[in-house]
């Protein structure tokens, strides 16, 4: 049994933004030549990613999972779509159409999907109220949100009022890296931003929630991050050490930071067997959960079928692959 709590939608349309502060850098869509199961996501007059029918029609995503075993997916909205570069009462329309269009595909079939929304996280207090709009009319189960919102790590003091509310409603927040700093200093192909920044990007964003008190203040929070939480596996010894000789973190945690990182869920979208293991040892089984990046094409295929290949018990492997995620979103039973 298999849950994958990392993939992406993209609705087949997307509203008409050009009008607004921002002009071209809203996204649209245009048909491509692969046809009308192929679009270009458009960006400044530029190609920023071409997708397919997958990130909009069940049928299609039901089809590759019923191919490749997965028996629910977790929807969240392409990081791309979150708009927090934009003003906050236009990403907030934005989201709303992003939130209905998500709810509608889900509809399709409740029993194997489930979604993440999008905020205006440019305006924390403006995020933080829209928060039971969303539950109550989309009926979602969370949001994913950035790494950064324009620059600013979410662990940032000024997302209080937001995670304050998030956690009050016990919503699922999935930590996704965007926009990852420096980029400037590759050297090679544009790829690069993914491969390299997304894992340094996603440790920063996650020791902010850390080094910053938020998990602190916020004990009951339910939050989830990609990639294997990046390289935060290798750099919290370091954290813990520093903890542990330094009176200043001291002051803003009273455990080291190795305690509240066992808090934070983590998908295993990492491409590797062992480092797989190195986070069960780290993290503990129990805080990781499959997660492929459906559908683009750096995503892993038939995510979780190589479980019989770690050297972990039968019950660490059930965790893994299913028992996690129906915990985490409260799934009290799998109907396929």
């Amino acid at each position: 049994m298999i849950i994958d709590v990392h993939t992406h939608f993209v609705p087949e349309h997307l509203p008409h933004m050009a009008d607004r502060n921002g002009g071209d850098l809203w996204p649209t869509l245009h048909c491509s030549c692969g046809g009308a199961d192929h679009k270009h996501v458009m960006i400044s007059g530029k190609s920023f990613r071409t997708i397919t029918n997958q990130c909009w029609d069940p049928n299609r995503r039901m089809a590759d999972m019923n191919d490749e075993d997965v028996d629910i997916q977790v929807l969240s909205p392409m990081p791309e779509l979150l708009s927090y570069w934009f003003a906050a009462k236009d990403t907030l329309e934005f989201s709303r159409y992003i939130n209905f269009q998500l709810s509608e595909f889900i509809a399709q079939n409740s029993n194997r999907f489930y979604g993440l929304g999008m905020l205006p996280m440019q305006d924390p207090e403006l995020a933080a109220k829209e928060i039971k709009y969303m539950k109550n009319n989309f009926g979602l189960n969370g949001i994913e949100v950035g790494t950064n919102i324009n620059g600013k790590s979410i662990g940032h003091p000024d997302f209080l009022p937001f995670f304050a509310e998030a956690e009050a409603e016990e919503l699922v927040i999935f930590i996704h890296a965007l926009h990852p700093f420096g980029s400037d200093r590759n050297v090679g192909p544009p790829m690069l931003a993914n491969l390299i920044g997304f894992p340094n990007e996603n440790a920063v964003a996650i020791a902010s929630l850390i080094t910053g008190g938020m998990l602190e203040r916020f004990p009951n929070l339910k939050i989830y991050a990609s990639h294997g939480g990046g390289s935060l596996s290798s750099i919290l010894p370091r954290l813990n050490y520093g903890w542990e000789t330094m009176e200043d973190m001291q002051k803003v945690i009273p455990k080291q930071p190795g305690y509240y990182a066992k808090k934070i869920f983590y998908d295993t979208l990492v491409y590797d067997l062992e480092t797989v293991t190195h986070l069960s040892k780290v993290f503990g089984a129990n805080q990781l959960m499959i997660g492929s990046d459906y559908p683009f094409s750096i995503r892993e295929k038939f995510p979780g079928h190589w479980m019989d290949q770690l050297e972990i018990s039968k019950e660490a492997k059930e965790q893994i692959t299913f028992k996690n995620a129906m915990r985490f979103f409260q799934i009290s039973s799998i109907k396929i």
